[in-house]
């Protein structure tokens, strides 16, 4: 087993590890992350898929499904940075095990939730061990293939959460429909359990923090660089939220497409974040502010469509894959900025950039239930979300950290 530089290294500017910092494997070691990334998406993503389903199953309405999926981003937001915090010392291996096994097990607790209570505290217990993951598969990959291609390490890992909108969340969709949502759910688990045996195999040792603590992780958060770049991903970052939690209801109910239709919009719309996801990670590489900018401008942009012909059929297809396309390509500039703003702990910044990102699941998701339940149509969340998204506008422009 390989072992890596530790996680910190007092003087690197900016968390400019050492180049000649791999690991023996490094692409098989991507290949664990992104198949985990994949289970992670799949969980996430996917439960805007069976959401129908669930309703029947569960004798409950959409707004009411909405709340788990609200509750899946809380758990995020949640576990995010106390786990990077709390267990900052932990060797990145020994970490990013434990958290594949919490995924596993709490995905098969989903499948089992008799009620849409009991899959509230579900899908709350399974968003615990996301962002800690995913922040240190991003800190691992990093290392292994150098920090001068960051933002293809991030691209890739997150193409295995686009992967899971493209075909995942569609095949969840389908199976939902023909076998029922639990077994969607089932789904879920093996593939985390895949991504568990990769990453035993293949992950390298990386000691964790040198000397971490609380005070000495908590210092990583302070400023308002990073507390602009953290509420400018959650609201900017909410229009997803607000716009995927509810859109295979926005298809069907709203503009009266069927369920096979209705699964490739979904693999359309997985597509566009792939597109995203690589056209984000290359221009990242160049400037990140750059990439922060025209993302977010092409996600408002969307949104804007969106509300305007979010009854006409077709052309909401065309603004749903748009906004896959903008939102990824921001995403991937989100990350990279966080990871730079708390260079002291980059992955506590990776981890942190995805409870940022679920932060506005809540906001954008929970905003959504709101108008849905008050009546208002499937079409609301998207107004709601452009008003979000044009703050993220503002402060990408003006905030700390963006200003050039």
């Amino acid at each position: 087993m390989t072992s890596l530089p530790p996680a910190s290294e007092a003087g690197t500017p900016r968390w400019l590890l050492p180049r000649t910092a791999h690991a023996a494997h490094p692409a098989l070691v991507l290949a664990g992350f992104v198949v985990a990334g994949f289970a992670i998406s799949l969980s996430q993503g996917g439960a805007s898929g069976v959401i129908q389903d669930q309703v029947r199953d569960l004798d409950t309405t959409v707004d009411m499904i909405g709340w788990t999926i609200v509750a899946y981003a809380l758990g995020v937001v949640i576990g995010a940075p106390l786990i990077m915090v709390g267990l900052a010392s932990w060797n990145r291996r020994r970490l990013l095990l434990t958290m594949s096994a919490v995924f596993v097990a709490t995905s098969a607790l989903t499948a089992l939730a008799p009620t849409v209570e009991t899959l509230f505290l579900a899908r709350l217990l399974a968003g615990l061990p996301h962002g800690a993951l995913l922040g240190s598969a991003a800190y691992v990959g990093v290392l292994a293939l150098g920090v001068e291609k960051r933002g293809k390490v991030i691209a890739t890992i997150m193409y295995g959460l686009t992967a899971a909108i493209v075909v995942g969340v569609p095949a969840m969709q389908w199976i939902s429909v023909q076998s029922g949502w639990r077994v969607a759910f089932w789904l879920v688990a093996a593939v985390g359990l895949a991504g568990f045996a990769l990453m035993w195999a293949f992950v390298p040792s990386v000691p964790g923090t040198h000397g971490a603590g609380f005070r000495t992780e908590l210092a990583a958060l302070r400023g308002r660089v990073l507390w602009t770049a953290i509420l400018t991903v959650t609201v900017g970052f909410a229009g997803l939220g607000a716009v995927q939690s509810y859109m295979v209801p926005l298809l069907e109910d709203t503009n009266g497409f069927a369920p096979p239709t209705v699964t490739v919009v979904l693999a359309l719309f997985g597509l566009g974040m792939t597109a995203g996801a690589y056209v984000g990670g290359r221009l990242t590489d160049r400037s990140v502010l750059l990439t922060s900018r025209v993302g977010l401008i092409g996600v408002a942009v969307t949104l804007l469509m969106l509300g305007l012909v979010g009854s006409l059929g077709w052309p909401v297809v065309v603004a749903l894959v748009l906004l896959g396309v903008f939102i990824q390509t921001f995403s991937q500039a989100a990350q990279a900025h966080l990871m730079d703003a708390t260079h002291t702990s980059p992955s506590l910044g990776a981890a942190i950039s995805h409870s940022a990102l679920n932060a506005a699941t809540v906001v954008g998701t929970g905003l959504g239930a709101i108008v849905i339940g008050a009546g208002l149509g499937f079409v609301a969340p998207a107004w709601v979300a452009l008003v979000l998204a044009l703050v993220a506008v503002v402060l990408v422009f003006v905030g700390p950290g963006y200003r050039r």
